[in-house]
C-alpha cells in the first residue's frame, strides 16, 4: 500500500503561507522563553568548561576528537555539534543567549521540514496538524531549552530532510545521483551531529515500502538499490572512522542498573520504561530531567510494569502490523518511531542513560506523522468528523504550549534544574547525586553532603555517589565519618582507585594502619601499582606504632 498527497482544494485556511506563520508563532511561544536561559547540565563541561570548544577551528579538526573532553571521557562523537559550539562561541563570547537563539532557529527549522515531509504524506490539514504539534511537543523541552540539545535538533533536521529529499526524488521516479549523492551527506550531517542519525537508511527504507506510490511493474529494487548500496557504504566508512578516532563503538559507561548485564537482562531492565516511552510520546505532562534507580530500572525482573511494558511493545507491533494493510501513513509514523528508539532503547547495546527526553526528539516525527494520517482519515467522515478533530487538535496543541512554555524555565541554570529534578522524582538516586555536585561547586558542603547521603540511600551501586560523599566529609576533616562511606564506594567499584585511595588516605589520618595496609595491598593485587608507595608508608607507620 502506499499513500500519496491529498490537493489542498483551495482552503485558504490551509494555505502555505499561513501555515508557515501559525507555525512558527508556535515554535516562538514553545521555545522563545529559553533564550532567557544560561548553561545548564552538560552544558557546563560540554561548553562553558570545554577548551575545544572556545577556540574555533576549521570543521575537520573536531572530527579528530571525542565529543567529551578529554579525549574518550564520554565515548561519543558529534563533530558537527562540537564545531557548531565553537561558532557560536565565538560569535557571543560565551553568551549563552545566542546558542539559545540557534536552539529556536533550529526547532523552527524542525519545525518546517515536519510540515514539508507532511505535506507528501498527508493533506494540508493532516500537515498543519502534525507540525503545529511537533512544535509545541512537551517532550522537546529538553532538547530545545538546554544547549547540548543542539545534536538532537540538527540530527533530526537531517533526518527529516534526508526522508523529505528521498520521498520527493522517488515521486519522481529514479533515484538519480544528485539525490543518491545529497542522502549520503545528510547521513554523515545527521550521524556527525547525533549518533542517532544513523538511522537514516532505516528511516528511507520505511518511507520507500509506505510513502511511494508502487506503480506496476516498477523496479522498485532496481530504482532504490543504488542509493542504499550507497548509503550502507558511507555509513560503515562513519563508524570505521569512529572507531579509529575513539577506539570503540559503544555509547561510554552504561547507565546505573545497566552495567555488567546481557541482552536479555537489559531488555528486562527496559521493559518498565516503554511505558515511559508511550507516555513522554503521547501524554508528556510529567517530566523529568534524570531517570534513574530505584524508580527506574533498578533491576531485571519480571513484574506488573515490564508484563504492561511488553504488551504494549506487542500492541503497538499488532497495531503496526495492521496499519500496514489498511493505513499505511499510520505504519510510517509507527515504523519511525521505533527505528528512532531502537539505538537509544539500551537492548541492543548499553548507553549512558536509561531514559533522556531529549533522545525521543526523532522519535516524536513518528508520533506526529501517525497523528496527520489520522486527522486525515477521521476527517473524510464529515463536516462534524472533521469538526471534532479541528477542536481536539486545538485542545492539544495549546495544552502543550502552555507546558512547554512553563517547562522551559526550568532549564535556566543548574539550580534551577536540580532543585526541580529531585521534586518531580524524589526516588531517582541521581536526581539528588547531581544535585549535591552543583552544591560542592557553589561552595555548600554541608547541603552537598545531605544530598549524597540521600542519593546512597536510595542507591548503592554507584561508587561515585561514595566517592565524592565522602571527599566533601574529608575536606571538611571529618576523616572518621568519611571512612565508611569509602567503604562503600569500593564495595560498589572493587576494582576502582579513587575511593579505594581516598579511604587509604582517611585510615591513615586515622592512624588505622593495619586497615590502611589491607586497602592498599588490596589495590596492589588489583593490578593498581600506584598503592605500593602507600603501603610502604603505611607499613612504616605500623611499625614505628609497635616499638
Amino acid at each position: 500500500m502506499t499513500t500519496g498527497r491529498v490537493p489542498a482544494g483551495g482552503d485558504p485556511a490551509s494555505s502555505r503561507a499561513g501555515a508557515i506563520l501559525l507555525l512558527l508563532g508556535l515554535v516562538l511561544v514553545s521555545t522563545g522563553r529559553s533564550l532567557g536561559n544560561g548553561f545548564a547540565f552538560d552544558d557546563v563541561p560540554i561548553i562553558l568548561e570545554n577548551a575545544q570548544v572556545h577556540a574555533v577551528s576549521p570543521p575537520w579538526v573536531y572530527a579528530l576528537q571525542s565529543y567529551w573532553p578529554p579525549l574518550n571521557l564520554g565515548d561519543a562523537y558529534r563533530p558537527w555539534t562540537v564545531w557548531w559550539f565553537s561558532l557560536q562561541w565565538g560569535l557571543s563570547g560565551g553568551a549563552p543567549w545566542l546558542f539559545h537563539l540557534g536552539n529556536l532557529l533550529l526547532t523552527a527549522a524542525a519545525t518546517l521540514l515536519v510540515h514539508r515531509l507532511a505535506l507528501e504524506l498527508a493533506t494540508p490539514f493532516g500537515a498543519v496538524v502534525a507540525a503545529a504539534l511537533f512544535a509545541v511537543h512537551p517532550v522537546h523541552v529538553e532538547a530545545t531549552g538546554n544547549v547540548v540539545g543542539q545534536g538532537e535538533l540538527w540530527m533530526t533536521v537531517f533526518s527529516v530532510a534526508g526522508a523529505l529529499v528521498y520521498l520527493r526524488a522517488r515521486r519522481r521516479g529514479a533515484l538519480g545521483g544528485p539525490a543518491r549523492l545529497a542522502l549520503a551527506a545528510l547521513l554523515v550531517l545527521a550521524a556527525a551531529a547525533k549518533e542517532q542519525g544513523i538511522v537514516l537508511p532505516a528511516l528511507l527504507l520505511l518511507v520507500e515500502w509506505f510513502g511511494v506510490p508502487r506503480r506496476p511493474g516498477e523496479p522498485r529494487l532496481r530504482i532504490a538499490g543504488a542509493a542504499f548500496g550507497l548509503l550502507a557504504v558511507v555509513g560503515a566508512g562513519f563508524l570505521a572512522a569512529r572507531f579509529a578516532i575513539l577506539g570503540d563503538l559503544g555509547g561510554g559507561p552504561p547507565a546505573a542498573g545497566l552495567a555488567g548485564r546481557g541482552l536479555g537482562e537489559r531488555a528486562l531492565v527496559m521493559a518498565p520504561l516503554a511505558l515511559d516511552w508511550f507516555r513522554l510520546l503521547l501524554w508528556p505532562r510529567d517530566l523529568l530531567a534524570q531517570f534513574s534507580p530505584p524508580a527506574h530500572g533498578a533491576a531485571p525482573v519480571w513484574s506488573a510494569a515490564a508484563v504492561a511494558g511488553i504488551l504494549a511493545l506487542v500492541g503497538t507491533a499488532v497495531a503496526f502490523g495492521v496499519a500496514a494493510r489498511r493505513a499505511p501513513g499510520v505504519a510510517l509514523g509507527i515504523g519511525w518511531i521505533a527505528v528512532g528508539i531502537l539505538p537509544v532503547s539500551n537492548v541492543l547495546f548499553p548507553t549512558g542513560v536509561l531514559v533522556a527526553e531529549r533522545t525521543l526528539l526523532l522519535p516524536s516525527v513518528g508520533v506526529v506523522l501517525v497523528a496527520a494520517a489520522l486527522a486525515d482519515g477521521l476527517g473524510r467522515r464529515g463536516p462534524r468528523a472533521r469538526l471534532a478533530v479541528t477542536a481536539a487538535a486545538l485542545l492539544l496543541i495549546g495544552a502543550g504550549a502552555a507546558r512547554s512554555y512553563s517547562r522551559q524555565a526550568v532549564w535556566r541554570d543548574n539550580p534551577t534544574l536540580f532543585a526541580q529534578t529531585v521534586i518531580d522524582e524524589p526516588l531517582a538516586y541521581r536526581g539528588w547525586f547531581v544535585y549535591g555536585r552543583e552544591l560542592v561547586r557553589r561552595g555548600q558542603p554541608d547541603r552537598a553532603a545531605a544530598m549524597f547521603s540521600q542519593a546512597g540511600t536510595l542507591w548503592a551501586g554507584d561508587h561515585r555517589v561514595f566517592e565524592e560523599w565522602g571527599q566533601v566529609l574529608r575536606t571538611q576533616g571529618r576523616c572518621r565519618d568519611a571512612i565508611p562511606i569509602f567503604e562503600r564506594g569500593v564495595a560498589a567499584d572493587p576494582r576502582g582507585t579513587l575511593a579505594r585511595s581516598r579511604l587509604f588516605e582517611c585510615l591513615m589520618t586515622e592512624r588505622r594502619y593495619p586497615e590502611a595496609v589491607l586497602v592498599a595491598q588490596a589495590g596492589l593485587d588489583l593490578g593498581a601499582t600506584e598503592f605500593q608507595a602507600g603501603l610502604d608508608r603505611a607499613r612504616r607507620q605500623l611499625e614505628g606504632s609497635n616499638r
